[in-house]
């Protein structure tokens, strides 16, 4: 694992191999990285828990954290290569058994955009999967949090296989997990090497920058189309006492009664035609006071999918552009 990637982009991000440009309807496969593709990670957030934040980035280079962190990607396990590294550097120890204890602390969201573009590929039958340089104990923290992840027909990580990116042997493994071939496969990454080292094998690699920008050159690949817009509000039933919390802190956590937003990876919805039924299934046992009915006016930057007839969220709940509905009562 690794942070996210700063580099310049490539032109516009894709990398094809010469036999294929122009050929956007071969490919019917997509492999995404993890790792500031989908899920950010801030490795800061777990030593900021034993030391001053601004005390940290010293801290990380007295340590060699990130070779460290990149000799981990090959290991099933980073326990005994914290010990190694806490005999090393005897003065830094509690910085550096810090950073298991409080690894969730460092993946705590999802990078924007991403997880609507996986739900439409699905949707549209496509064959999705991953492939990730992590640590196996670490990425299998993730894979519990994160439901999106569930999503894939299969992920390679390269703690449990002990290759790593760019080896040409783990994208290979990757395609064949899926059983697909590699020119008919896209890869994504947000560092531009490994998009480049996927091309370089007869891969289509696609340097990640933001998800607006993967999703046009899917759109591109003949990949997916364009995006149906949502031209009715939709509806999400929550809990009195959520919904007071969430105006109290800023931020919804939660996907629909007892789910959790990130287990789920969107926030369930309902049109209007289907609100009562969803009050009925979900939430029968509980009194009209206990409850708001919130609506989201269409707006076409929201990532909202529909799926099995229900509008889903693939972002936090927007709580400037959700308002407790007045016509609507339980």
């Amino acid at each position: 694992m690794r942070e996210k990637s700063r580099g310049s982009r490539c032109g516009s991000g894709r990398f094809a191999p010469e036999a294929d440009l122009g050929h956007p309807w071969l490919m019917d496969a997509v492999i995404f990285d993890v790792g500031g593709v989908i899920v950010p990670w801030v490795p800061q957030r777990a030593f900021e828990q034993v030391m001053p934040a601004e005390q940290v980035p010293a801290f990380m280079e007295r340590v060699g954290f990130d070779e460290w962190n990149r000799a981990n990607d090959l290991l099933p396990s980073i326990v005994e290569s914290t010990e190694a590294l806490a005999r090393r550097f005897p003065d830094d120890e509690a910085g550096i058994r810090a950073y298991w204890p409080n690894f969730e602390l460092t993946i705590t969201s999802m990078v924007p955009g991403t997880a609507a573009v996986i739900a439409e590929l699905e949707r549209d039958g496509v064959t999705i999967g991953g492939l990730t340089n992590w640590a196996a104990e670490p990425f299998a923290v993730a894979r519990r949090r994160f439901g999106i992840l569930g999503r894939f027909r299969d992920i390679v990580i390269s703690g449990l296989e002990g290759v790593v990116k760019p080896d040409p042997a783990i994208y290979r493994l990757a395609c064949e997990r899926l059983g697909v071939s590699l020119d008919r496969a896209v890869f994504i990454d947000d560092t531009a090497a490994n998009a480049i080292a996927a091309s370089e094998i007869g891969m289509t690699g696609l340097h990640f920058t933001s998800a607006e920008r993967l999703r046009t050159d899917l759109v591109e690949l003949g990949l997916l189309g364009r995006r149906p817009a949502i031209a009715e509000p939709i509806y999400h039933w929550a809990l009195r006492s959520e919904w007071e919390a969430a105006l109290a802190e800023g931020h919804y956590p939660h996907s629909s009664r007892g789910i959790a937003y990130l287990s789920e990876g969107f926030v369930h919805g309902s049109f209007g035609h289907q609100v009562a039924g969803i009050r009925q299934a979900i939430y029968a046992d509980l009194p009209d006071s206990e409850l708001v009915l919130l609506r989201i006016d269409p707006d076409p930057d929201l990532p909202i999918i529909v799926e099995n007839d229900y509008p889903h969220l693939f972002a936090p709940l927007p709580l400037d552009a959700t308002v407790v509905d007045p016509a609507t009562t339980a």
